[in-house]
Parts: structure tokens; C-alpha cells; sequence
């Protein structure tokens, strides 16, 4: 009677173990034809995709953010040191004295 019960034991686990093997190499055969790989490398693409829009927004709200801290930081009217002056600003102007001149005069 062991024998009979140990053999029944064996031929179930061999016919799982077959019907579970066919199933993963005709689910890989799927996943590796035609239709499947586009799908998927359309899929990996869109998700690159959106990694880079989001890389860029990232880095331009850090850009932003950095941009007001110096800003903030080296304002003209606060007296500070400015290191950039934009083409928008006006450059400074040398102040009025009344002595200015364009040079050498020649009395003729």
C-alpha cells in the first residue's frame, strides 16, 4: 500500500510540474513575440519620456528657486554686491559734477 500511495504521489507531482512548465514557456513565448515587444518597448519609451519632462520641471523649479535666492540676496537696493546686471537694468550713470569734459579743449 506505501508503494501504491508514493507512486500516485510521484505521477501528481510529475504532471503538475509538466502542466506548470508548459504554461511558463508559453507565457515567455508571448511575451517575447511581435506584438508584445512593441507594446512593451512603446511603454518603456513613454516611461523615459515622462522621466525627462519631469528631470527638466524639476530642474527648472531648483533654477527658479536658486535664482530668487540671489536675487534676494545681492538686490541692488538693499546695497548688497551685484554680480549680474540684466540687459533690462540700466547701467549706472557717473555723477553730475559740472567739471565733465570731452577732453583737451584747443583755443584757436
Amino acid at each position: 500500500m506505501r508503494r501504491l500511495f508514493w507512486l500516485g504521489v510521484g505521477a501528481i507531482a510529475g504532471a503538475s510540474g509538466t502542466i506548470w512548465a508548459e504554461h511558463k514557456v508559453r507565457t515567455r513565448l508571448e511575451q517575447l513575440g511581435p506584438e508584445h515587444m512593441v507594446v512593451t518597448a512603446g511603454n518603456k519609451a513613454r516611461d523615459v519620456g515622462r522621466s525627462v519632462v519631469d528631470a527638466v520641471a524639476e530642474g527648472r523649479g531648483a533654477m527658479r528657486e536658486r535664482e530668487a535666492e540671489l536675487r534676494s540676496t545681492y538686490d541692488p537696493t538693499t546695497r548688497g554686491p551685484v554680480v549680474h546686471r540684466s540687459a533690462a537694468a540700466p547701467a549706472p550713470t557717473r555723477p553730475s559734477t559740472g567739471t565733465w569734459s570731452r577732453g583737451p579743449r584747443r583755443h584757436s
